[in-house]
């Protein structure tokens, strides 16, 4: 976030808006909020890369931060940051896995409640401090971000009881934007001289769908307000993070670090090109269109200036498989009666990786509820009808299981190079 919104935010201060942002990490690891302490909330985006063609080599310094907050350590200034009459705007970016709802969940347990669960807290003091609702910019990668999180502190809400002039002034007073942001961003260059800045390319979109009173809220140019992001986040989602999704554990379990390097290597530049393919004959848009975003984002991928980490991709990939690849396999299968090769490849290599077939030389970080499941080395089987991965029977779709599993068996006795060998052979025969 600090590469994408505080870029958005750093440019309407330059022209003149008096806001200012507060950072707040929600988790315990508190070293990227100490070390922005230190330097009095100052740093430098990074921005390299090609962009239509033009290159672009820069480096903008962002002053828009006013302070830092630790949820955890300095939960009492949080609180106070969220019952004053400055804060009109919050902003969150928790991954796919952040906008849930636990009902086992209590307030008295905070911090180690979920994102929703803390912001129903901290909205509810709000609520009762008699203070204006909140506009709120979810920029996490799931359908209908913002609905999303609203109907989870509206279930909060009940749970505890909270009371019918509450669960108004959310759905009344405050707006939930639903979202789609789009920029690579692969965070600190080591040799950087600057220990906060944050590295992206020159590409960046903020699609956003919002009532006339966040509108009104918002400060930033070059958003693009559209009344239905759907098919906009299709092709974003699909396309570009099902790329990084469907690619990752495959490229990294063969040794490949980045996204740049997959994208030039002979095997796994070929593995894309094919999967993008399967991936656009799924989509119901004009070819054109697809085309020529499909073509940016190869582009942005071969990007010379960024190492875009692919274990930095990995994070939480089966809920991100859930929500950019299998959907896709989903819509190629009923469009074309058949399972879409590479994409079904790709999530036996994401069992193989959360396997580690063959013994991995990385860490994997998931929820530990997923990291548990597949500590117990469940049959292929077991895993794909886990509802609770997937929220549906993987195994009632004809033949995925089998094929699946004939994959991963390639992948045990031949390796994932040869592996992805044999599904691309197969694929031009």
């Amino acid at each position: 976030m600090r590469a994408f919104a505080e870029n958005y935010i750093q440019d309407a201060v330059n022209e003149g808006y008096e806001g200012r942002v507060v950072i707040c990490q929600p988790r315990k690891n508190t070293a990227v909020i100490n070390a922005l302490k230190d330097r009095g909330c100052r740093y430098d985006i990074i921005v390299r890369g090609k962009l239509d063609g033009r290159l672009t080599d820069g480096r903008l310094p962002v002053s828009c931060v006013s302070r830092c907050i630790d949820s955890c350590g300095e939960y009492g200034e949080l609180q106070k940051l969220f019952c004053s009459a400055e804060l009109k705007i919050v902003i969150s970016n928790t991954t796919e896995s952040g906008i849930c709802f636990n009902k086992a969940e209590r307030p008295e347990n905070y911090p180690d409640i979920s994102f929703p669960a803390k912001l129903t807290v901290l909205l509810h003091l709000r609520f009762k401090s008699e203070k204006a609702g909140l506009v709120f910019l979810p920029a996490e990668l799931i359908e209908n971000n913002g609905s999303a999180l609203c109907e989870c502190i509206i279930k909060y809400a009940a749970l505890w009881k909270l009371g019918g002039d509450f669960v108004s002034y959310v759905k009344n007073e405050c707006s939930f934007c639903n979202t789609l942001v789009d920029r690579i961003v692969t965070g600190h260059i080591a040799s950087d001289e600057d220990p906060c800045s944050v590295a992206c390319e020159p590409y960046r979109s903020w699609i956003v769908s919002a009532d006339e009173k966040a509108k009104a809220a918002i400060p930033f140019k070059n958003i693009v307000y559209v009344s239905d992001i759907a098919p906009y986040r299709a092709r974003k989602v699909k396309i570009l993070n099902g790329i990084h999704t469907m690619t990752a554990p495959a490229a990294l379990s063969a040794g490949i670090p980045t996204v740049r390097e997959a994208v030039s290597d002979g095997v796994f530049g070929e593995y894309i090109r094919r999967g993008l393919e399967e991936i656009k004959a799924s989509l119901d848009m004009p070819k054109a269109e697809l085309d020529s975003f499909a073509d940016g984002v190869l582009e942005r991928f071969s990007n010379p200036f960024i190492e875009h980490r692919l274990i930095d991709i990995s994070l939480n990939s089966v809920s991100k498989f859930k929500e950019r690849c299998l959907g896709t396999i989903t819509d190629y299968y009923g469009k074309f009666g058949v399972l879409p090769k590479i994409l079904t490849f790709s999530l036996a290599a994401l069992i193989a990786f959360y396997l580690s077939l063959p013994e991995r030389k990385y860490e994997i970080k998931d929820s530990e509820e997923t990291l548990a499941f597949f500590a117990k080395k469940p049959s292929v089987k077991e895993i794909m009808s886990s509802e609770t991965l997937w929220e549906t029977d993987l195994t009632k779709i004809c033949g995925f299981c089998e094929e699946v599993e004939k994959r991963l068996c390639e992948i045990k006795e031949n390796g994932i190079t040869n592996a992805v060998k044999e599904v691309l052979y197969e694929q031009t025969a």
